[in-house]
C-alpha cells in the first residue's frame, strides 16, 4: 500500500498535469509485490532504488499525458518551455538564422543551457540531436505516446552520469494501448503565417502476457515570416542620440524610434562611393543604377538617421512603403520560426515470460525537415575603368572625379557593392533522421531484490544543404569583363593589371544593375554546399537494487549499477566547402569518439520512524565513478535527508556534486567557418566613446599589440560586412563541476482537504564551465589584465595594417556560473456546481543568476532581473472538470526586467527597462460520445504583442510572436 502522502501526490499529478508534488508520481517499469507483507514497492524519480512509499527528498514536476492533450500539444517542449524552472532551449523561433540547429527542439532546465538538462526516455538515455550536441531533440518524441513527464530539478550526476547538472527530464512512455485512436490538431493564428497542422494514429493490444503500443505521427508548422507580422512592420530601431556629447551630460548615447530602417550599402542594384569614407561622400557621393543601367544619386528614402561623427557617417536611413530607398530593408527576408514537417514514429513491447521477470522492447524514428532563408550574399565587387560593361555616364564620372583639393584626379576603379537575389537566392536547408532501439529485461531475484538490465543504440543523421552559394574567385573571374578582339571576354591579366588575354572557361557577368543569369553564368558562378554530420550511441547497463537490512525504522535498501557507454561522431563537408572555394563558407571532415564506464552505489537508510514530531527520518545518498576515455576519470555524489513530521507537513534537503563533460564538438571539431559582428575595441573613436569599465586595460593592451593612439581602420574594413571567424575544438578542456544544494518543505493542511503547498529554495554553483567564446573574444582579450590570457590566441590581427582579419570560436574551461532561487508549487482542488474545480500556481523566484566567465573578479557579471532571467516566473491553471466537459485557462507571467543590468547607465540608451508580460490561453473539451471527444483553444487570448523595446520586440525566445491563435483537436477511439 501507498502511504498517504505519496498516493496524494499521485491523484494530484493524475489530475492537474504539471504540479510538482511532495512525494514523487513516479511507478517502476515493474511494479514489484512482496506477497507476503502486501507491500508494493514503487521507483522513485532521481533514484534506481524501489521503495515502500517513500517520499522523495528531489522536487520532482509531474506532467500528463491527458495535460498534454488538453493543451493541443504536439511537441512537448511547448509546454517545457512556459514551466517556470525552464526557458526554451533551441526551437524554431529561436533557430532561425543556426546553422545545424534549424528546427531543433531542446529543454534548458535554469537557464543553464540544454546541454546542461539530461533527457531519459523511460529512465534512459536518448541519442543525442547531432554530432557535437548531446541535448536530446524533443522533435523525435510522439507526443500521443506519452504517458507522463517527470522533471527533476537540481543535480541527478550521482545517479544518472553526466549533462544531469540542472536536472532531468524523464519522459515516460506508454506501454500499452487496447484500441485504435486517431487525433487531428490545427493551429492558425489570427494574422497569417505559423500554422501548423497534425495527425496522430495509435494503436496497440493489451493482454495477460504481451501488451504492445505503436504511435505514428505527422506534423506539419509552416513558417512565419517577421513581415507577416504587423508589431514588425512598425519596428523598434535604434539610432545614435546627436544631442550626446560627453558620458557626464546625463544625456541618453542611444534612442530608440519607431520608423523602419534601410541600410545605405549593398543594394540589390548594386551601388558605390566615389570619394573618401566620410559624411559628405555618403550624402553626395553614393551612386546606384536606374533600371536602364545608367548611373544615379543613391535614394535614402526619408533621409538618413542623423550621424554622431562625420568621420563616421551612419548607414541607416528611415522608409517607408512610398519611399523605401534603394538599401536593404531590415528584416524583409528573416522568419520568426523556420518551417518544420515531421514525422515520428513510436512502438513499445511488453513480455512477460514469468510471474516476476518481463522482456521489454522500444523503438522510437524520427524524421524532420527544415528550411530557411538567409540575405543574399554580400559582394564587394572590383569594377575598373575598363569593364566592358561600364556605361559611358559612369566613365566619365570616374575621369572627371574631383579630391579634396578641387584637383581633377581620374579613378582607375571602384567598389561595387551588392547583395541581390540574382547573385545566390540562398536557402539553408536541414534534413534530420533519427533511430533510437533498446531492450532490456528486469524481474524480482527474491521477494526483496530485483534487477534491471537492457542494451540500446541509437542513430541520429543530419544533411545540410546551402543552396544559392557562390563561388567567390569565379565570381570575381566573371565581373572583371573586357573588351577584346570585338568580344566581351572574362580578363586574364599579369602583376601590373594589364590584360594579357581571356581566361578560359569563364562567363562575363554585368553585375551594374544584374538582370537574370543566364544558365551559363549560373553554371560558372552558383552551386550548392552540403555537410552530411552523423551521432551513434552504443550503451548498456545492469542495476541490482533490493533490501540489504531491515533497520528498526525500516529496511536499509540499496541499488548498484553498472553503465558502458560510447558515443561516436563523424561529418562529412562537401569537396567545395573542404577547398574553401565559396562565398564565406569552409568546414574541414571531422570523426571522433568518446567512451566512458561509470559505477553507482545508492543507500536509502531509515534512521528514525513513528516518533514524537518524528514520523519518518531517511538519509538518501548516493555515489557514482565515472572514467572518460578522453577527460579520464571522476566522481559525482549525492547526500539527501527527508524529513515527514506528519501526514500535513514534511522536510527535505539535498547536497550534491554533479559533473558534465565536454562533447565531442568542444573537444574535436574542425576548423569551419562562422561569422560574427564587425567591431575592434582599439579603434580610436572606440576608445573615445567607451563606457568599458576595463578601458584603462584596453588602452594598455592595444598599445602593446602595436595598436597606433590613433588608429582607424580603413574603409574596406568597415564596410565588409560580418566579421569572419572560424570554430575549433579544443581538446584540452576538463569535466566541469557544480556544488548544488536544494532546500524545502510540503505542507498538505487537513484543514483545507484538497490544498497542498511546496517551497523550495536552490542553488548551483558551477567551477570551470565549459564556456564558448565567439567574436566577444575581442573584448575579452583586451579587457585583461595583460595581452598573456586564454582569449587573445583567437584574435587575429594584420600586423601590418593593424586591423582584425579573423577570430576562432572554442570552448574554455574558464567559467563561473551561480544560479539561485526558490520554487513555489500551490494546488488546490474542490466540489462545484456539480463537477471539480482544479486550481495551481506554479512559480519561481530568481535570487541570484551570476556568471564569471573568465574565472576574473572584474569579468563578474549578474543576470538576475535581465530578459532571459526575469525575478518572478509563473503559471496559474485553473479547470473546471464535469463528467462530460471541461473548461480551463492559464495565465503566464514573466516580470518587469532589464535589457542590461551590468553596463547600462542612463548616459547608455532611453530603452533598458521592460515591461511585465502576461499571456492568457483558454480552453475548453467535451466528450460527443464516449469515443469522440472535441476541444478548443485560444492561445494569447488578448493578442499581446512582446514589449516595444528594440532587443524585446521581435523576440519569440521569451515571448509570443505568433499573436492570437485558435486550436482545435478532435480524436476518435475504435
Amino acid at each position: 500500500m501507498l502511504n498517504n502522502k505519496v498516493s496524494k501526490a499521485v491523484r494530484l499529478a493524475i489530475a492537474f498535469g504539471a504540479a510538482a508534488t511532495a512525494a514523487v508520481a513516479s511507478s517502476s517499469a515493474l511494479a514489484e509485490e512482496n506477497s507476503e507483507a502486501g507491500v508494493e514497492r514503487i521507483q522513485v524519480t532521481g533514484s534506481k532504488i524501489k521503495r515502500q512509499g517513500l517520499t522523495s527528498p528531489t522536487p520532482v514536476t509531474v506532467i500528463t499525458g491527458e495535460q498534454l492533450v488538453a493543451q493541443g500539444i504536439t511537441n512537448v517542449n511547448d509546454l517545457l518551455r512556459d514551466l517556470p524552472a525552464g526557458e526554451v532551449g533551441n526551437s524554431p523561433e529561436t533557430t532561425t538564422n543556426t546553422i545545424y540547429a534549424s528546427g531543433l527542439n531542446t529543454y534548458n532546465l535554469r537557464n543553464l543551457g540544454s546541454s546542461r538538462t539530461l533527457v531519459l526516455v523511460d529512465g534512459r538515455r536518448f541519442v543525442g540531436s547531432g554530432p557535437t550536441n548531446n541535448a536530446v531533440d524533443l522533435n523525435n518524441i510522439p507526443a500521443s505516446m506519452i504517458d507522463r513527464i517527470e522533471v527533476t530539478t537540481g543535480g541527478a550526476s550521482a545517479v544518472y552520469g553526466a549533462d544531469a547538472v540542472a536536472g532531468v527530464v524523464n519522459i515516460v512512455t506508454k506501454n500499452s494501448f487496447d484500441g485504435v485512436k486517431v487525433q487531428l490538431d490545427t493551429r492558425r493564428p489570427q494574422q497569417s503565417g505559423g500554422e501548423r497542422d497534425s495527425i496522430s494514429i495509435t494503436g496497440g493490444y493489451e493482454g495477460s502476457d504481451f501488451s504492445f503500443i505503436s504511435t505514428l505521427e505527422y506534423n506539419d508548422a509552416k513558417s512565419l515570416a517577421k513581415m507577416d507580422r504587423d508589431f514588425f512592420r512598425t519596428p523598434v530601431e535604434t539610432f545614435r542620440n546627436p544631442a550626446n556629447k560627453t558620458d557626464t551630460d546625463f544625456i541618453p548615447r542611444m534612442l530608440s524610434h519607431e520608423r523602419r530602417e534601410g541600410y545605405a550599402l549593398y543594394a540589390s542594384q548594386g551601388n558605390f562611393l566615389l570619394g573618401p569614407f566620410n559624411a559628405d561622400t555618403i550624402d553626395n557621393r553614393n551612386y546606384t543604377f536606374d533600371s536602364n543601367g545608367n548611373i544615379r544619386s543613391f535614394d535614402y528614402g526619408e533621409g538618413r538617421l542623423p550621424d554622431f561623427d562625420p568621420a563616421n557617417p551612419v548607414l541607416n536611413y528611415v522608409e517607408t512603403d512610398e519611399n523605401p530607398g534603394d538599401g536593404i530593408r531590415h528584416g524583409s527576408r528573416d522568419f520568426f520560426n523556420t518551417p518544420l514537417e515531421r514525422i515520428t514514429f513510436g512502438t513499445n513491447f511488453e513480455y512477460r515470460f514469468a510471474d516476476e521477470h518481463r522482456l521489454t522492447a522500444g523503438v522510437f524514428y524520427g524524421k524532420s525537415e527544415s528550411a530557411t532563408e538567409a540575405s543574399p550574399s554580400f559582394h564587394r565587387h572590383t569594377i575598373r575603368r575598363d569593364n566592358a560593361y561600364m556605361k559611358q555616364d559612369m566613365k566619365d564620372l570616374l575621369d572627371n572625379y574631383e579630391n579634396a583639393d578641387g584637383e581633377v584626379s581620374p579613378v582607375s576603379s571602384v567598389t561595387l557593392y551588392q547583395m541581390s537575389d540574382k547573385l545566390g537566392n540562398r536557402e539553408f536547408t536541414q534534413d534530420r533522421e533519427s533511430l533510437n532501439f533498446s531492450i532490456g529485461v528486469d524481474g524480482l531475484i527474491t521477494d526483496d531484490w530485483a534487477y534491471n538490465a537492457y542494451v540500446q543504440y541509437g542513430k541520429n543523421e543530419n544533411e545540410s544543404v546551402w543552396k544559392g552559394e557562390v563561388y567567390t574567385q569565379n565570381l570575381a573571374n566573371a565581373v572583371d569583363a573586357v573588351l577584346l578582339d570585338g568580344n566581351v571576354v572574362c580578363a586574364d591579366r599579369d602583376a601590373d593589371g594589364n590584360v594579357v588575354g581571356a581566361l578560359a572557361g569563364c562567363t562575363p557577368l554585368n553585375v551594374m544593375n544584374i538582370q537574370d543569369l543566364t544558365a551559363e553564368q549560373a553554371s560558372y558562378i552558383l552551386t550548392e554546399a552540403s555537410n552530411v554530420r552523423s551521432a551513434e550511441m552504443y550503451s548498456a547497463g545492469v542495476t541490482v537494487d533490493g533490501v540489504v537490512y531491515e533497520l528498526p525504522a525500516g529496511p536499509l535498501s540499496t541499488a548498484i549499477s553498472l553503465e558502458r557507454r560510447k558515443n561516436e561522431s563523424e561529418a562529412t563537408p562537401s569537396e567545395n566547402m573542404q577547398a574553401g572555394t565559396i562565398f564565406n563558407n569552409s568546414s574541414q571532415p571531422f570523426k571522433a569518439d568518446i567512451s566512458v564506464t561509470e559505477a553507482s552505489v545508492e543507500f536509502s537508510i531509515p534512521l528514525i520512524t513513528d516518533m514524537d514530531y518524528i514520523q519518518d527520518l531517511t538519509l538518501e545518498t548516493a555515489y557514482r565513478y565515472m572514467d572518460y576515455s578522453v577527460t579520464g576519470s571522476d566522481n559525482a555524489w549525492k547526500l539527501g535527508v527527508n524529513y515527514t513530521v506528519s501526514d500535513e507537513l514534511s522536510f527535505r534537503a539535498t547536497r550534491s556534486k554533479s559533473v558534465r563533460a565536454p562533447d565531442l564538438g568542444q573537444l574535436f571539431t574542425n576548423k569551419s567557418t562562422t561569422y560574427g559582428t564587425r567591431f575592434d575595441v582599439c579603434t580610436a573613436e572606440s576608445i573615445s566613446s567607451s563606457t568599458s569599465r576595463y578601458i584603462d586595460n584596453i588602452k594598455k593592451n592595444c598599445a602593446a599589440d602595436g595598436v597606433p593612439v590613433d588608429f582607424q581602420p580603413s574603409q574596406e574594413w568597415r564596410t565588409g560586412g560580418s566579421l569572419k571567424g572560424y570554430i575549433d575544438g579544443n581538446p584540452d578542456l576538463e569535466n566541469e563541476v557544480s556544488q548544488d544544494l536544494t532546500v524545502g518543505f510540503a505542507y498538505s493542511p487537513s484543514q483545507i482537504e484538497g490544498f497542498d503547498i511546496t517551497l523550495d529554495y536552490w542553488e548551483f554553483e558551477i567551477s570551470g564551465a565549459l564556456a564558448t567564446f565567439d567574436e566577444e573574444v575581442i573584448e575579452l582579450c583586451y579587457e585583461s589584465e595583460s595581452l598573456d590570457n586564454p582569449f587573445c590566441p583567437n584574435v587575429i590581427r594584420d600586423p601590418n595594417t593593424h586591423e582584425i582579419t579573423e577570430f576562432y570560436q572554442r570552448t574554455l574551461n574558464a567559467a563561473v556560473i551561480n544560479r539561485k532561487g526558490i520554487d513555489f508549487e500551490s494546488q488546490y482542488r474542490f466540489d462545484a456546481l456539480g463537477g471539480e474545480i482544479v486550481t495551481g500556481l506554479t512559480a519561481t523566484y530568481n535570487i541570484l543568476s551570476d556568471e564569471n566567465t573568465t574565472g576574473r573578479l572584474e569579468d563578474y557579471r549578474i543576470y538576475t532581473g535581465e530578459v532571459g532571467t526575469p525575478r518572478v516566473k509563473g503559471r496559474l491553471n485553473i479547470k473546471y472538470q464535469a463528467d462530460t466537459y471541461f473548461v480551463g485557462a492559464t495565465l503566464n507571467y514573466r516580470s518587469a526586467t532589464v535589457n542590461d543590468r551590468n553596463d547600462w547607465t542612463p548616459e547608455t540608451n532611453n530603452y533598458n527597462d521592460v515591461s511585465s508580460y502576461t499571456r492568457v490561453e483558454v480552453r475548453a473539451g467535451v466528450d460527443i460520445t464516449e469515443d469522440f471527444t472535441v476541444t478548443a483553444r485560444v492561445k494569447n487570448l488578448f493578442d499581446v504583442k512582446p514589449p516595444r523595446t528594440p532587443d524585446t520586440f521581435d523576440d519569440g525566445e521569451f515571448f509570443d510572436i505568433y499573436g492570437r491563435t485558435l486550436s482545435l483537436s478532435a480524436s476518435y477511439t475504435f
